[in-house]
């Protein structure tokens, strides 16, 4: 069906009637191309779709091959993805970097899940469908999406419709960005672990990060008094998300505001999550995102402690959306870079000097 006359332009035969130029998208990816511009020899013998005029069918990605520091990031050009029955295929506008994407390219999860390389990085994302599976209904071609796929640092991704929803009008790309991992694990912990409610106080370590600043403003919503631990710099950010009583863990120990709380949320591991214990009333109840718990030290002090993995689906992404919208939760973008500029991006979060997310500008 094709002729090649030039690495640019592909020409459909005038004898062959095609339903639409997608069909081919194999045969093209072989020959490499970047973009291709289609050319109707014989429209009355030619049938496709519009969106065929200008097809790319390969794209740009972030990916690695093996594990290892920054410097295993590559931007490389890849055939662009295809779908199966229940995905989307989604135009990336902006990629949320978060931690788990730099401990996977350091392997922190090889024993546990090894990697089939190369990977594509990155899961957070907003953007446009371009093209839907058979077997999905609520979403169509140029609809604007947020939510989560493998390998979002690229200009494509193929995303599972059970973990995608709607944008609202009033959000933008870069905000819904930077919903998805951070504000599912804080909704998560907030109102399904904790079950926060008015008169509760709770204890959020790492309260100013990027989980920790969404689950002290859920927790303020739902009437809880919120204690953050931060440091210096981050006092007057977390007054603004509306912490009553913020603890200085650069000069103070928690332990002297915060006795007696019905709830901890751990975002720090090590010594701040050893020593968290002990602050808590019994029968209250202690989260953390960090490392597994110490089940000997939840039984002395008569509390309920849990690990919490974060479960992607679409139900939590629409009450992010929602609470965004009504204002009881506003993201904090520290830094926004161009896909390019990954390893700085990674970077900059490994540091854990950000204050808010950092996102990936990909178009």
């Amino acid at each position: 069906m094709f002729d090649f006359p030039s690495p640019d332009y592909v020409i459909l035969d005038k004898q062959e009637r095609v339903g639409c130029i997608f069909a081919e998208l194999a045969r093209v990816r072989d020959h490499q191309l970047s973009r291709v511009n289609v050319f109707v020899l014989d429209k009355p013998a030619t049938h496709f779709c519009l969106r065929c005029f200008l097809l790319e069918v390969t794209m740009k990605a972030i990916r690695i091959h093996q594990y290892g520091d920054a410097s295993t990031l590559k931007l490389e050009e890849v055939p662009r993805l295809s779908i199966t029955d229940d995905q989307l295929l989604v135009r990336i506008r902006d990629a949320g970097v978060n931690p788990i994407d730099w401990k996977i390219r350091q392997g922190y999860m090889k024993q546990v899940r090894p990697a089939n390389f190369p990977i594509t990085m990155g899961q957070d994302f907003a953007g446009e469908v371009v093209e839907v599976g058979k077997n999905v209904t609520e979403f169509a071609s140029g609809d604007r999406v947020f939510g989560f796929a493998q390998g979002t640092y690229a200009e494509y991704a193929a995303a599972p419709a059970s973990t995608v929803a709607a944008i609202p009008d009033t959000l933008d790309f870069t905000i819904a960005a930077a919903l998805p991992t951070a504000g599912s694990t804080a909704l998560q912990i907030i109102r399904d672990v904790v079950a926060a409610k008015s008169g509760m106080t709770i204890l959020i370590h790492g309260a100013a990060g990027g989980v920790g600043s969404y689950a002290s403003q859920i927790a303020n919503n739902l009437g809880a008094r919120v204690i953050g631990t931060a440091a210096s710099g981050d006092i007057e950010y977390l007054k603004s998300l509306g912490v009553d009583e913020i603890v200085d863990y650069q000069r103070e120990r928690f332990e002297d505001k915060a006795i007696g709380v019905d709830a901890v949320v751990d975002l720090v591991g090590g010594d701040t999550l050893a020593r968290s214990y002990g602050v808590i009333k019994r029968g209250g109840v202690l989260a953390t995102t960090v490392q597994p718990i110490d089940e000997a030290a939840a039984q002395h002090a008569g509390i309920r402690a849990v690990q919490v993995i974060m479960r992607r689906n679409a139900r939590d992404l629409v009450e992010l959306a929602s609470l965004v919208e009504k204002g009881a939760v506003k993201p904090r973008v520290s830094e926004t870079m161009n896909l390019n500029q990954a390893k700085q991006a990674q970077e900059l979060s490994e540091s854990g000097k950000t204050r808010g997310k950092v996102i990936l500008k990909v178009a």
